[in-house]
């Protein structure tokens, strides 16, 4: 019982709660093998009574020994203080410090110890250490500070510290027709929900692209619509394109390059070269297969491409000086486009060499071996990215480096000049992102910044009725300890990077900025355990770089929302995530004005059957014959589906959108019909909800998924595309009323 005792206590000092609320609102106990996994994951030692006693005495030590925090969080709206630790001798002691300000501005500061409160104390080495809460200045400003202390007639390194104070705003950016706090009324807006890489359009080479998202929202702004959501478009692996999941992507700071336009470029209008091997008659051929094809063929579009983009590389290294140049207005062009791929490669500095360094080096081990999947399976010495080796292979192969350097700086021009388009179009808010909650451990973020990972863990979700066994994504998780240690750097430049050429981002799982489900290696996710993470300083930096990038946020909060995030989300301004297939309530679904105003709602999203599909029960019919489902379940579920859809007439009657003709008591007149979809759109466009996004899959009444959840080879996950071109999506007059509706029931 001690030893239990022990690792309880010790799981908590590591941020393993003991308890955790389930899907079906019961209590769960952690079991004591589930959180050794987890602390053995962290590298905190707990093989024996002796090491679980050694590790607290370490961590408490650590907590306690420094006189301020790495880093302390603040937020507007509440009281600015510090936690300040000494030893009890010390009580009636003063200290001094300052605050230097992003702006360099001076704070001096001076503070008595013995009129501050005692928070807490504990004995440390046989040391009696007591936290005093210090007050700061109330008038500080948002943003990234230095806080230094000292205690006086002390020199001592001991008694000196400094943290990075981060300010936060009270609540996350809303734009002018959205937010309460502004004078005027609020609309509610509406857009386009898509996985970018399905489009279809005249001129892509077999995948949706930037120049595509142009075109949808050059379409879309003259309907009345307001806002277009993206998948994640981070960087996968150039040299494996068929690792296509974009929540399993390389890097959460980079850009995919396969959305890059070649034909945008100017490179590829100048060269010859690339002209007449686009001309060929083996590219061309090659081609109409890429846009052909049902699916995303990614092996294909990247041969493609990446024939293309190495030759635009070489035209644009070869003339980047102007010298090449045919008069003075192409010289002075070409000069100006040399002047800023070099300011953006140094902008992006170390972060961007080694993103590039990385894909030199995958490309280089994956031409040797096509298994090579990730930095784990190279040779040992070209593991570390600080290594002699890998620094030789930069000297001998900078031109690769520098080419995927292009490849970054081309793809963030696009989508800039997308976001542009959106506003332009006259849409008041643009394009949104999505930020994926784990990046795929072979990547390059795990490579270059290994620490700032748990290798030996995945992320995922506990068990529920869904997945009885749990989740589990794979996903390595960031170590919370380190993150603090590194003053919440890595988060910061990710959360930057993401809010880029964009007006709003949606964080995929934000439960993930309060607790992760981490599973054990090799075992299922039924083992797993609730990790924590510092809910309120990590959405403070979430609150400040919204402000600062004027970037809306949405949290997708969809699954098991604990208390914590129900009552923190909506006080910051960030948008909830709701779905009408999610919203039944006993025989009816959600009226209208009970769906939450600051919310993100839409029918369905990517991991969730069409429209069509769901009222069809095509997606339990596919489950089946994954062999997800047996028989019996998928009838079950197909009586179950058939509740659902009583209820969603029941509802579209009380609001006066039934469909005509149709008869609940009739089965025969309940298949799936254009104004079923239609009406069920209208339902949605009547919703509290400021934001609805719509799916073209639903518009065009697709019955097959992009992605099943749950499966990897079984099904073409990530890459079946639309059935229309944007340009015959647009020039459907059914199409062109039914947006003109929606932007109507918007407005009433």
């Amino acid at each position: 019982m001690h030893e239990i005792k022990q690792i309880d206590a010790l799981a908590e000092l590591c941020g393993i709660p003991a308890h955790y609320i389930d899907a079906a609102g019961n209590p769960v106990t952690i079991e004591k093998d589930f959180k050794l996994n987890a602390l053995k994951a962290m590298g905190v030692a707990a093989g024996n009574e002796l090491e679980v006693q050694a590790s607290i005495d370490g961590i408490l030590r650590k907590q306690w020994s420094s006189l301020i925090p790495v880093v302390h969080v603040v937020h507007c709206g509440a009281l600015f203080t510090v936690p300040v630790q000494v030893d009890e001798a010390h009580r009636n002691e003063s200290l001094r410090g300052e605050i230097i300000l992003e702006d360099n501005r001076s704070i001096p500061l001076a503070i008595n110890l013995s009129e501050l409160p005692e928070e807490d104390r504990l004995s440390v080495d046989q040391q009696e250490r007591i936290r005093l809460l210090c007050p700061l200045p109330e008038d500080l400003p948002a943003g990234y500070h230095q806080l230094s202390v000292t205690l006086s007639a002390h020199q001592e390194a001991d008694h000196h510290d400094s943290c990075r104070l981060i300010v936060a705003p009270q609540a996350c950016y809303e734009p002018d027709i959205l937010s309460f706090e502004q004078p005027g009324p609020t609309e509610k807006i509406w857009g386009v929900s898509v996985q970018l890489y399905t489009l279809r359009s005249e001129n892509n080479w077999g995948m949706g692209d930037f120049s595509d998202l142009k075109q949808l929202v050059n379409k879309l702004g003259p309907q009345g619509a307001d806002i277009v959501g993206l998948n994640p478009i981070h960087s996968l692996y150039p040299s494996n394109p068929l690792h296509c999941s974009p929540y399993s992507p390389s890097s959460r700071n980079f850009i995919n390059p396969l959305y890059i336009d070649v034909t945008a470029l100017q490179e590829y209008q100048d060269s010859a070269e690339i002209q007449q091997h686009v001309n060929s008659d083996d590219f061309l051929r090659q081609l109409q297969k890429a846009r052909d094809s049902s699916h995303v063929e990614y092996d294909r579009v990247a041969s493609l491409k990446f024939s293309v983009l190495e030759m635009a590389f070489s035209y644009f290294e070869k003339h980047a000086s102007g010298q090449k140049a045919s008069d003075q207005k192409e010289s002075t062009n070409q000069s100006c486009k040399s002047a800023d791929f070099s300011h953006y490669c140094e902008e992006k500095g170390q972060d961007l060499e080694l993103q590039t360094t990385y894909e030199a080096l995958f490309e280089h081990f994956r031409s040797r071996d096509i298994n090579s999947w990730g930095w784990n399976c190279w040779p040992a010495d070209y593991q570390d990215p600080d290594s002699p080796s890998v620094k030789d292979f930069v000297a001998r192969s900078k031109e690769r480096v520098r080419f995927y350097m292009y490849l970054q700086w081309l793809a963030e021009q696009q989508l800039a000049e997308a976001q542009q388009a959106a506003v332009e179009s006259g849409m008041r808010v643009g394009i949104y992102r999505d930020l994926a909650v784990g990046v795929d451990r072979g990547g390059a973020d795990v490579w270059a910044h290994r620490d700032d990972y748990v290798l030996n863990a995945s992320v995922g979700a506990p068990p529920d009725t869904v997945a009885p066994q749990g989740q589990n994504w794979g996903l390595p998780p960031f170590n919370p300890n380190r993150l603090r240690e590194q003053a919440y750097a890595p988060f910061i430049d990710m959360v930057y990077a993401n809010m880029q050429h964009c007006a709003a981002l949606r964080i995929d799982h934000v439960m993930g900025i309060l607790r992760l489900w981490w599973c054990p290696p090799d075992k299922t996710a039924d083992y797993g355990v609730y990790v924590n993470y510092p809910l309120n300083d990590l959405l403070g930096i979430i609150k400040l770089e919204s402000q600062r990038q004027q970037c809306l946020i949405f949290g997708e909060d969809l699954g098991t929302v604990p208390p914590e995030i129900e009552a923190a989300l909506p006080a910051a301004h960030c948008y909830s995530n709701e779905v009408v297939l999610f919203s039944r309530v006993e025989d009816h679904f959600l009226a209208p004005a009970k769906y939450k105003s600051r919310a993100l709602t839409c029918i369905s999203n990517h991991d969730i059957p069409t429209l069509r599909a769901w009222w069809n029960c095509n997606d339990l019919d596919l489950r089946q014959e994954l062999g997800i489902y047996d028989w019996v379940r998928t009838e079950q579920e197909k009586v179950a589906r058939h509740e659902d859809k009583l209820a969603l007439l029941n509802t579209l009657a009380d609001i006066g959108e039934a469909p005509y003709g149709v008869d609940p008591s009739d089965l025969n007149s309940m298949g799936y019909s254009r104004e079923l979809m239609e009406k069920i759109h209208y339902y949605l466009g009547k919703t509290a909800s400021k934001i609805i996004v719509i799916q073209l899959e639903d518009v065009l009444e697709l019955d097959t998924p992009v992605n099943v959840p749950g499966t990897s080879s079984e099904y073409r996950n990530w890459s079946r595309k639309l059935t229309r071109t944007i340009s015959e999506i647009f020039a459907s007059e059914e199409n062109r009323v039914l947006f003109k509706n929606l932007g109507l029931t918007r407005k009433a």
